[in-house]
């Protein structure tokens, strides 16, 4: 039989073998010579210090100089793993403590705007509460919400109706001022006809000149003052503040309603002071002064029975003896 000659010979391998053994075998002995120089010296040290104690002191001292190094590099590598622990640590700790901090963050936002929300609120009903009189009967607090426009309707929702003693006509006051009246009620909830609405009509006063007209709604944003001059010396100035006058019994008067903001249109145009767009809290008043009542009453009868009155200097009329009376000499 013919041998196919194997591709590595196995003198090369065994001097491979022989090679990593020597260099082991060198290591080795290496390392032992090594711990007995160590322990040699150890031991010389040992026998100075017990001789010459100064002299071993120095020696101990030149020898933990002469060490230094050598130590510091061989505890390099672990004082670099203890600093990147130590970095390691501290990133986890940072970034912990910043997802702590950004949770506070938002807790601290939503507590402030919760804050400011109620803050605005009370300031609402602050200016509501102002706004009251003791003369005027208050019939609850609604919150207005959902307004909706349609041509020229401007209407809102109110959140209390028929069980709260709501009715038609009555008022509606905002925290700034006279928002509207109630048109339509029903058991839970009723609707109310804002100022800007366009068949909205107003009896006011201008509150500097005393002058009365109408404040009518338009449909859009504004109101139309409609107004008699009562005076040629004077006119309508912007921020003229405009209030109920009272008129018609149906509003009572003093309420701010609207302030001029253009003079020279005609008729001048005026901003209503409560925000048809976010009213939130109001007050539905009862109307100013009742609905007029009349009373049916007897017809008047004939007056030709009644005695007439004397003429000046005449005597007065006796009244006629009963039967049977007797009568004075």
């Amino acid at each position: 039989m013919v041998r196919t000659p194997s591709p590595h010979p196995p003198r090369l391998r065994h001097s491979r073998r022989s090679s990593f053994a020597r260099r082991d075998s060198n290591l080795a002995l290496l390392g032992a010579v090594l711990t007995g120089a160590v322990l040699a010296f150890a031991l010389l040290l040992l026998v100075v210090q017990r001789v010459n104690p100064e002299f071993g002191g120095s020696l101990r001292g030149a020898t933990a100089d002469g060490l230094a190094p050598l130590i510091a590099i061989a505890r390099l590598p672990v004082d670099v793993a203890q600093h990147a622990g130590t970095l390691v640590g501290d990133h986890l700790r940072v970034v912990e403590r910043n997802r702590d901090l950004e949770r506070r963050l938002q807790e601290a936002t939503k507590r402030a705007a919760i804050t400011d929300q109620l803050a605005a609120e009370n300031h609402s009903l602050e200016q509501l509460l102002r706004l009251r009189r003791p003369e005027r009967r208050l019939v609850t607090g609604a919150i207005a919400s959902a307004v909706s426009a349609s041509g020229s309707e401007r209407t809102a929702l109110l959140s209390a109706g028929l069980r709260n003693g709501v009715r038609p006509r009555m008022p509606v006051l905002a925290a700034d001022g006279l928002a509207g009246r109630v048109t339509d009620v029903g058991q839970f909830a009723s609707r109310m006809l804002l100022l800007t609405d366009g068949s909205s009509r107003v009896p006011v006063k201008v509150l500097r000149t005393g002058w009365t007209g109408l404040a009518v709604g338009n449909g859009g944003t504004l109101l139309d003052f409609s107004f008699d001059i009562a005076s040629g010396t004077d006119r309508i100035r912007i921020g003229d503040r405009l209030v109920t006058s009272g008129d018609g019994g149906l509003f009572p008067p003093g309420i701010p309603v609207a302030v001029i903001t253009d003079s020279d249109s005609v008729p001048p145009r005026a901003r209503p002071v409560a925000n048809p767009a976010g009213l939130g809290p109001v007050m539905i008043e009862a109307p100013w002064l009742p609905p007029v009542e009349f009373v049916a009453a007897v017809p008047a009868g004939d007056e030709s029975d009644l005695p007439r009155r004397p003429p000046p200097g005449a005597p007065a009329p006796t009244a006629p003896a009963a039967p049977g009376s007797a009568v004075a000499p």
